[in-house]
C-alpha cells in the first residue's frame, strides 16, 4: 500500500490508496471521518467507473454517521471486467487485499465491512458476499442488472446448478458452501421505481428474462423473493428488505440526491453523535 494524497474537508479526509495483489493493482479512495462511530462501508461503482463521483456523493453521509467509506476504482486498462469473479478476472482477490491492508493500517475499523454496490457494482457486491460471507455485514444492492440466485435448480451463473460454463464447478461449490452464512446476512435491496428500461447495458436472454424478469426493477423483486425463499427452506430467518426509490431511473446520482439512497445505505447517525451532550 502506498498513500498517494490526502485532502482535508469539513469533518473528514480523503486518502488515496494503490494496493497490489496477485490479481492486479486496485486504486481506491477512503473517506475518513474525524470521528469514527460505525462499521466501514465498501462502495462499489458500476460500468461507468464513477468512483470519484461516488466519493463525493457519500462524503456527507460518512461524516454524518462517523462511518469510513472505501471506494475502489476498477480502472478500464487494469480491469476490463470486474462485475463477476471468473478465471479471466479476480476482482474479489483485489478487494480482499484492499480490505486486509485497510484493516491492518486501521485496526480500529475491525475486519468486517458493510458493502454497497450500484448496477454492476451490485453484481460484484452480492457475489463477493456469497464467496466471503465472513468478511461482510449488511449487504446493500441497488439496481443490479442481474443476480446469481441462491437456487440450485437454475444453471450458473444465474443460479447454483451446473451449466455450460467450463469454470463453473469451483464457483458453484464455493457459493454453495457459504450459502447458509450468506443467507443470514442483512440484505437491503434498492431499485428506482422508474428503472424499467431495457437499455444496451442490461443483459437479456430468454432464460434470464424468464427466471429473473425483464427489467432491473422486476429482477430486484425476484432476487428478494429468491433469497427469502432460500433462507426459509433452510430454517433461516431472512433479514431482507426491498425498497423502491420513487421517481428514480437507472441513475445513481439521481437515486442519491433525489431518492436518498446514500442516507438509506449508511443508516442513522449514532445516538448523540454530532451533538454536545451536557
Amino acid at each position: 500500500m502506498r498513500p498517494m494524497s490526502a485532502e482535508t474537508f469539513q469533518r473528514s479526509t480523503i486518502e488515496r490508496l494503490r494496493v497490489a495483489s496477485s490479481a492486479g493493482t486496485l486504486h481506491a479512495r477512503v473517506i475518513r471521518p474525524l470521528l469514527i462511530r460505525r462499521r466501514p462501508l465498501l462502495v462499489l461503482h458500476g460500468i461507468s467507473r464513477n468512483a470519484r463521483e461516488l466519493t463525493q456523493l457519500f462524503r456527507k453521509e460518512a461524516e454524518r454517521t462517523g462511518r469510513p467509506v472505501i471506494v475502489p476504482h476498477f480502472k478500464q486498462k487494469d480491469w476490463p471486467h470486474f462485475q463477476r469473479p471468473s478465471a479471466a478476472a479476480r476482482p474479489d482477490q483485489a478487494i480482499l487485499e484492499l480490505l486486509n491492508v485497510i484493516a491492518a493500517t486501521h485496526p480500529e475499523y475491525g475486519r468486517n465491512f458493510d458493502v454497497f454496490g450500484h448496477s454492476g457494482g451490485a453484481q460484484l457486491a452480492h457475489r463477493l458476499a456469497m464467496l466471503y460471507p465472513q468478511r461482510f455485514g449488511t449487504v446493500s444492492l441497488a439496481a443490479a442488472g442481474w443476480y446469481c440466485l441462491p437456487d440450485e435448480s437454475m444453471p450458473y451463473p444465474y443460479g447454483l446448478a451446473p451449466g455450460e460454463m467450463k469454470d463453473a464447478v469451483d464457483w458453484i461449490r464455493r457459493k454453495r458452501a457459504g450459502l447458509d452464512a450468506y443467507l443470514r446476512l442483512p440484505l437491503r435491496i434498492y431499485v428506482g421505481d422508474e428503472d424499467i428500461e431495457r437499455d444496451e447495458a442490461l443483459r437479456t436472454g430468454a432464460a434470464l428474462d424468464a427466471g429473473q424478469g425483464r427489467t432491473r426493477r422486476d429482477r430486484a423483486h425476484a432476487y428478494a423473493r429468491a433469497v427469502r425463499g432460500a433462507a426459509e427452506r433452510r430454517g433461516i430467518a431472512p433479514d431482507v428488505t426491498m425498497t423502491e426509490l420513487p421517481g428514480c431511473h437507472h441513475d445513481v446520482e439521481q437515486s442519491i440526491t433525489e431518492g436518498g439512497l446514500a442516507r438509506l445505505v449508511t443508516g442513522p447517525a449514532p445516538v448523540g453523535f454530532g451533538r454536545t451532550l451536557s
